[in-house]
């Protein structure tokens, strides 16, 4: 009998353990759309070639500005679903941007092409598409401009 009530009393201060979690894990999650959107931090010890190119020209300085507030204000409109998506488009992205190493024409050609993709992302909420089904057809719509010459 004596197991039987710390068993329940496990399992109660688990429930409460697991509940007290769910204010934190709600902050976690909002906490990091903004944080994530983030642009290069130009005071980093240590960059990347393409990091090094964005901070020493004040253009492409700020196509990383825009783009990461456009990114941001984006995130904000979405729901966790397609945010996941948009997420894991800005991981590609940002190593699409790394593969131009430190040629300026290239990471302003990656930047352009990152705002015509939100462009297109953001045209498509703005339908009756609305919801999941917008990030897809983005994308598609990426893909098919790169394969045109």
């Amino acid at each position: 009998m004596g197991e039987a009530v710390s068993a329940f009393g496990t399992a109660r201060m688990t429930i409460r353990l697991h509940l007290g979690m769910i204010p934190v894990c709600v902050l976690l999650w909002a906490a990091p759309a903004t944080a994530a959107m983030a642009g290069v931090d130009c005071r980093a010890p240590r960059m990347a070639p393409a990091d090094l190119a964005i901070c020493t020209d004040p253009q492409l300085s700020r196509l990383d500005d825009l783009l990461n507030r456009r990114l941001a204000r984006t995130a904000r409109q979405l729901a966790f679903g397609p945010y996941i998506g948009l997420r894991v488009w800005q991981s590609d992205w940002r190593q699409q941007r790394s593969e131009c190493s430190a040629d300026r024409v290239c990471l302003a050609a990656v930047y352009n092409d990152a705002n015509r993709f939100l462009d297109r992302f953001q045209r498509c909420l703005g339908t009756s598409l609305r919801g999941r089904r917008c990030l897809p057809v983005s994308v598609e719509g990426e893909r098919a401009a790169v394969r045109r010459p």
